[in-house]
């Protein structure tokens, strides 16, 4: 049997920095853009920083659009959606953060930088996966990444 990733819980409003920041907005349907642009930033930034304040827009803004009178449909999808956020956000930010410094390694031409990066890579990825041991992408990624640098180890020595 596979071990699954443990569930996690949409995170309250006060745990988000902006808590209260969208409370203003007359538009829900405007709310509604700003949380699927920090949606699909939140999942795809290859900076954890920027990942992180998104993924803390998009706690903000659900909230509001919870708050608020807003179709049904709406409400539904924007629930649905949260809830793949608060559920995927931790492993793909350390995924994403590890595929940036692979891929910057990759365009050097530098032996030496080259596994530097390809190293800091894996140790993100390692930490990411003590934290998420139960997480099938991370362990991918985890022996993508080794494998990537033993090959480029490899062709130095």
């Amino acid at each position: 049997m596979k071990p699954q990733v443990p569930s996690r819980q949409i995170p309250a409003r006060d745990t988000s920095k902006y808590a209260g920041h969208c409370a203003a907005a007359s538009d829900a349907m405007r709310l509604v853009e700003i949380f699927s642009d920090s949606y699909r930033i939140a999942l795809s930034s290859k900076d954890p920083d920027t990942a992180r304040d998104r993924f803390a827009l998009a706690i903000e803004t659900y909230h509001e659009i919870m708050s608020r009178s807003v179709a049904g449909e709406v409400r539904a999808l924007v629930q649905k959606d949260m809830s793949a956020l608060a559920e995927t956000f931790e492993g793909q930010v350390v995924i994403n953060e590890a595929l940036g410094l692979r891929q910057k390694a990759r365009r050097l031409k530098t032996a030496g930088k080259q596994i530097e990066l390809l190293q800091n890579a894996v140790d993100v990825l390692e930490r990411g996966h003590r934290s998420n041991p139960g997480h099938e992408a991370l362990t991918v990624e985890v022996q993508e990444a080794r494998a990537e640098l033993a090959g480029t180890r490899a062709a130095v020595h």
